[in-house]
């Protein structure tokens, strides 16, 4: 609500022009509105020199304001006053300005002056409603806001319809105004498909009434008419700094941080001083959990306009969420100082704690700015919201009824109550500890399965972590993505990556039947890491950093999949770019780099391995305890662990040094294309290196005379090169020589034991010449010595499984399901193996997991129940076929 009426950049020339502008004016604004500032400007400087005329010093301000000039802005109006005493137009405009700034006394001053010499001045009439409503004068400032209407109606039924765009912009703006104060959502419809087309109409390069358009359509959360609106106002205005804020609230808001951050840059880059470009970027950092760079940005914001709410509430929260609690309770008396009635800070509050899962304040802010503006949706809706993301769906759905009828056009309170009526739709089973939703239709035996794990996960988390969740956890299983998008983030378009979301009380997750099964999933897997998030987040009141209950939350899943991550990681680290305790958690929401999302996983694993090992279990749990009570990571290090936090970082950085040396041994070659190989060869004809890296694209390019002939030349100077013997052993294959390329990789697998490159050559040639116990031996060492350079367990399958060994290759399909949870067949494989070789009680325990899979694989059930069979498990097998009936 508050953004919709964040003055427009003063281009205005509303009032009684009292002397006839020249033809340069029209142009002048003209390339004002399209962004081109410096020829404006050069324009109305010349234009002050020459006839010093109100509307040049106005369109001076303008230039000043539209790029942060606020002080150089105001300068110029008052050099017009100078020039023009007491001209209801420049008063007007500096009223706006110094509104804009919180000077809010001396903006009400020219305000009144304005209005004494012209009583129905638009600019300073709004300047004063502004002033008013601000103060928490509210019933002054909604008759103020109804003259607007009034003088609008009035005019159209007089037959004098206001076509002044800038009018018409004031006019849809209190509109907006009137129609919220007195619940009449009706009229938004008017002021987007009237008001605001007709100051298009009037002016073509009215960019500010398509910006407003997209703010009003983005303040009931419709991203795809805001983007359109937005788009619109920059096709005009490539740098309307509104409208590219606007687009950064899009991409917040559908959490694409990369894009947020952008569009406030490109903002910032036009006007650095623009509070909602700051809060914006400050946003960002508020959603990765950087509170100190977010409070950086807002305390620029704040310098700007210290009476700004939507500053000041990010500030607030930030004092609440570091456990300031006397800050925040100071910053809350700031601002009820100057503002009696601060609904729009307590509702900007609530949404910011309901987005950090700070339930019980959110509510208390959602209640506390209804009470200051019964009339205000946006408070109606919030606490709807929070009530549905803490799983409490009668009230929830009450609250958001309410909400609705106040603010139809709400796209997140009615996706909301879509979601709650197909749950309506569910069927509901009850455990000791949770309650489970599902689609009787297709997830029946699902649901079956999934109390199961449930229940024992429950169990092994209350032992590990001694802590018991109050009350019964509710876990949804949603039929359909779509829906389980609604219920996460109550719009569409959740990522596709995403398989899972815990906000303490609730646990939501897709079927992996949804949408026809596309994404089938290990839904086991999902639901241990989601039920350690909500043991992490309700015995920490949701303070513990994301790092550390997502570290917690992998580890708890059993599985392996970081093998190629541990690659990424190496070169970061030799970069100078891993991540640290200041910068990991950004990363965990830039869906849009896959690659930093992983490594923030894996690095946050790594965290918590790191804690286990320097400082046992019980690090960890004194850790947790420690966030019971603060936020601050630092003091938490040393409550709970008597670590300073750079101490802390240099024992972990030495940690992850060894994990990845030992993943991968040797850094691979910088890339290079052939051209610039050639060329280093010849700068560097004595490293050897390099030159049979050479020989391996003169080979790949089929110049074998050349390949031969550099590689031979290494192998001379150095015995068993690597690279060389490997370009030496492909060159004698392709001979027919198959005794002569073995001779060469063994020489290099002598000199060295522990290359996985050569280990890889060498085994794969071992296993075409059919000697599968030397490949085996091969592909074990490569596995031991540099596990993390190739898929060593895929090659030893191959082996295993050609030279007919079932125990071996039992062993090997066990440790790839552990780095494949969701590969089906790899786990019926593996089943099928067990019971084959009578192992009735393994041959169980894969062919259950590979039902956690998929449900209703056959073959995987039928696996299970013969195992069952094989150990007289009757009462199980009666059990499991009543499941599937």
């Amino acid at each position: 609500m508050c953004t919709l009426l964040v003055t427009l950049f003063a281009l205005s020339l509303v009032g009684t022009v009292r002397a006839q502008p020249k033809t340069e004016y029209p142009a002048l604004k003209q390339r004002l509105q399209r962004g081109n500032f410096a020829e404006a400007l050069a324009g109305y400087d010349e234009l002050v020199k020459n006839e010093k005329l109100p509307l040049a010093f106005i369109g001076q301000a303008a230039c000043y304001r539209a790029q942060g000039e606020n002080l150089k802005a105001l300068d110029a109006l008052d050099a017009g006053l100078k020039a023009a005493p007491d001209n209801p137009d420049l008063l007007g405009h500096r009223a706006d300005l110094l509104l804009a700034l919180g000077k809010w006394d001396d903006a009400t001053k020219d305000a009144e002056a304005a209005i004494k010499k012209d009583a129905k001045h638009f600019l300073a009439r709004w300047v004063r409603a502004r002033v008013l409503r601000d103060k928490g004068d509210l019933a002054a400032a909604d008759t103020e806001m109804r003259w607007f209407v009034k003088a609008y109606s009035d005019a159209a039924a007089g037959e004098k319809e206001i076509t002044d765009p800038e009018k018409l912009l004031i006019v849809a703006q209190a509109g907006i105004e009137n129609a919220t104060t007195h619940n009449k959502p009706d009229q938004f419809k008017f002021i987007l498909t009237e008001v605001l087309r007709d100051a298009l109409k009037a002016d073509a390069d009215c960019w500010q009434a398509e910006y407003l358009s997209g703010q009003l359509f983005l303040d009931k959360h419709n991203r795809a008419d805001a983007a359109n609106s937005f788009d619109a106002a920059l096709k005009i205005n490539p740098k309307a700094v509104e409208a590219l804020v606007g687009k950064g609230l899009i991409a917040l808001e559908r959490m694409d941080f990369a894009d947020a951050e952008r569009q406030a840059d490109s903002a910032l880059k036009v006007n650095p001083k623009h509070p909602g470009a700051l809060r914006l970027k400050a946003d960002v950092r508020f959603a990765e959990a950087d509170y100190p760079g977010a409070e950086k940005l807002l305390l620029a914001a704040k310098a700007i306009n210290p009476r700004d709410e939507s500053t000041l509430s990010r500030l607030a929260a930030i004092r609440y969420l570091t456990g300031d609690k006397a800050g925040y309770d100071a910053l809350g008396k700031d601002v009820e100082a100057f503002d009696t009635k601060p609904a729009a800070f307590y509702l900007e509050l609530g949404t910011i704690f309901t987005d950090t899962r700070q339930f019980v304040i959110a509510a208390e802010c959602f209640e506390k700015a209804s009470v200051l503006r019964p009339a205000l949706p946006g408070p109606k809706a919030g606490l709807g919201l929070l009530l549905y993301m803490q799983g409490r769906e009668p009230e929830a759905r009450t609250a958001l009824k309410a909400a609705m009828k106040a603010d139809p056009f709400n796209v997140k309170a009615d996706n909301a109550l879509t979601v709650l009526d197909e749950l309506a739709e569910y069927a509901t089973t009850e455990t000791t500890h949770f309650v489970i939703r599902f689609d009787k239709k297709n997830d029946k035996v699902l649901a079956a399965f999934l109390t199961d794990v449930l229940e024992e996960t429950f169990a092994e988390l209350v032992k590990q972590y001694g802590f018991t969740p109050p009350g019964k956890i509710l876990v949804e299983v949603f039929a359909r993505r779509q829906m389980f998008s609604g219920r996460i983030a109550m719009l569409p378009g959740l990522p596709g990556a995403v398989q899972g979301a815990c906000t303490g009380p609730l646990i939501a997750l897709p079927s992996p039947r949804a949408d026809g099964g596309a994404r089938a999933y290990n839904w086991a897997v999902v639901v241990r890491h989601e039920l350690t998030h909500a043991f992490n987040l309700l015995q920490t009141g949701h303070r513990a950093p994301v790092w550390l209950t997502e570290g917690l939350a992998v580890r708890a899943e059993n599985t392996k999949r970081f093998g190629q991550v541990a690659l990424v990681l190496r070169e970061r680290l030799a970069a100078g770019t891993a991540f640290d305790l200041d910068t990991i958690s950004r990363a965990y929401k830039r869906f849009n780099q896959p690659a930093d999302v992983m490594l923030a996983y894996y690095q946050g694993l790594l965290y918590v391995e790191y804690i286990a090992k320097a400082h046992g279990e019980e690090g960890i749990a004194k850790l947790l305890n420690a966030y019971k009570t603060d936020s601050d990571t630092a003091v938490a290090l040393k409550a709970a662990l008597g670590a300073e936090k750079v101490d802390f970082e240099a024992g972990y950085r030495k940690y992850i040094a060894d994990v990845v040396k030992s993943a991968a041994p040797r850094r691979p070659d910088k890339s290079m294309t052939f051209a610039e190989l050639e060329a280093a060869h010849k700068a560097k004809p004595d490293d050897l290196d390099l030159a049979a890296r050479l020989a391996g694209e003169y080979l790949r390019r089929d110049k074998s005379e050349d390949a031969k002939k550099l590689a031979e030349a290494v192998r001379a100077k150095e015995k068993g090169h690597p690279g060389a013997s490997i370009v030496a052993a492909r060159l004698l294959r392709r001979a027919k020589d198959e005794a002569g390329a073995k001779a060469a990789l063994e020489e290099a697998v002598a000199a060295n034991p522990e290359d996985g490159r050569v280990l890889l050559e060498f085994g794969k040639l071992l296993f075409e010449l059919k000697d599968y116990d030397k490949a085996a031996a091969t592909f074990e060492n490569g596995l031991k010595f540099a596990p993390g350079e190739a898929d060593w367990l895929e090659q030893l399958v191959r082996v295993y499984d050609t030279a007919k060994k079932p125990d071996e290759l039992a062993r090997v399909l066990s440790e790839r399901i552990v780095a494949n949870p969701d590969d089906i067949a790899l786990h019926i494989r593996l089943a099928k193996l067990h019971a084959n070789a009578n192992r009735p009680q393994l041959a169980e325990s894969v062919a259950r997991r590979a039902l956690y899979i998929d449900v209703l694989n056959t073959e995987a059930r039928d696996v299970l129940i013969a195992a069952l069979d094989t150990q007289k498990k009757t009462a199980e097998i009666e059990a499991l076929r009543k499941r599937y009936e």
